[in-house]
């Protein structure tokens, strides 16, 4: 169910509706608070919206990151069930032998 939100982000109020918990939305704003409050801190001229917009950045990278850091381990699972489906159609295989010779 949606709810609505009053948060505080680098001292900038806004609402927000959302299906998250109350507590997912408190987590998210607390990283998205800190890391532009480090952002901010690490540049004195970065203004409230460059720093939103840095922490955007960033995030969309690791986002990019992950979602390549997944797609190499699909590809690496799909090999794995590949091989699997072969070692056991050999399997059942050489149990049909072992039966012939049994």
């Amino acid at each position: 169910m949606r709810q609505k939100y009053t948060i505080t982000i680098a001292d900038i109020e806004m609402n927000v509706i959302t299906e998250e918990s109350p507590e997912t939305v408190e987590g998210l704003v607390g990283i998205v608070d800190r890391k532009m409050r480090e952002i901010a801190v690490g540049s004195k001229r970065c203004s409230k919206t460059e720093a939103a917009l840095l922490c955007a950045l960033d995030y969309c990278s690791e986002k990019i990151k992950a979602q390549r850091k997944i797609k190499a381990l699909e590809a690496k699972i799909a090999l794995v069930e590949n091989a699997l489906d072969e070692l056991d159609a050999e399997n059942a295989e050489l149990k049909q032998k072992i039966e012939e010779l049994s």
